[in-house]
């Protein structure tokens, strides 16, 4: 019985069909440096690729003749050979890593990812390089340090006591005179006329600008007024003599 024994799945497949398959999952892996395929799979595509860098670590024609005939593409064994081996050569084994994704829709199948394992650099705490200061240099002094408060002096006798009060002396506080405010209460007078003085001026003339304005018949009775105010003319007296004369011809026509 083949129970739990590594490398004897066949996926369902023939032997040279299942080859293919490992093959082609190999060169995917080579040249994207990580692929997601089923579980099962990606275990055994882990298996076969660190087999190949086993043969690139060792960097002989045999080892590169047993890559070519797992992977039939002369640029895929150069950069095994050249850039991906070399990664490992302080790695004994473990180069790939296998990650669970889930479950594959349609069938359920559990699906992971194969990725190469990136070599991981130890970074180690640089500790501070001590500068080394001169012996002459002084230190930066705060200036809080340097004000320290004055220490209280305790009298011991009656005559410390004595001298003490005798320095501390109590000027009595001089009264302050008021100022004079008559000055200023003068400028605030005269500012107070010249302003009333403005308003005033101001006020005048929006009187003038407010006066109503006369209308057309207004103007025309005023107008009418102005004419009965005007004395008449003198009439002119007719001559008479024009008159007779007149008569006098007519007559004369009708004697005719």
């Amino acid at each position: 019985m083949r129970h739990h024994r590594k490398g004897t799945t066949s996926f369902g497949r023939l032997l040279g069909q299942k080859k293919a398959l490992l093959n082609n999952l190999v060169k995917s892996l080579l040249e994207n440096e990580r692929i997601e395929t089923t579980h099962v799979r990606a275990k055994e595509t882990g298996r076969l690729a660190e087999k190949l860098i086993t043969y690139g670590k060792k960097d002989t024609v045999h080892s590169r003749r047993q890559a070519y005939k797992i992977l039939k593409d002369r640029d895929l064994v150069k950069k095994l050979f050249d850039e991906i081996a070399p990664q490992f050569k302080n790695r004994n084994g473990g180069y790939t890593r296998v990650i669970k994704t889930g479950f594959r829709i349609g069938d359920a199948a559990p699906t992971a990812i194969v990725e190469f394992v990136e070599e991981e650099v130890a970074t180690k705490k640089k500790k501070k390089s001590k500068v080394e200061k001169p012996k002459n240099a002084k230190k930066p002094v705060d200036k809080k340090k340097e004000e320290k408060p004055a220490e209280k002096v305790v009298p011991e006798t009656k005559e410390e006591v004595e001298d003490l009060t005798e320095e501390v002396v109590v000027k009595p506080e001089e009264e302050k005179v008021p100022e004079t405010v008559e000055p200023e209460i003068e400028e605030d007078q005269e500012d107070l006329k010249e302003a009333k003085e403005e308003v005033e001026e101001a006020l005048n003339e929006e009187v003038t600008e407010d006066e109503p304005v006369e209308t057309e018949e207004e103007v025309a009775e005023e107008k009418v007024v102005e004419e009965d105010k005007v004395e008449p003319e003198p009439e002119k007296k007719e001559e008479p003599q024009e008159e007779e004369k007149s008569e006098e011809v007519v007559d004369k026509e009708k004697s005719k």
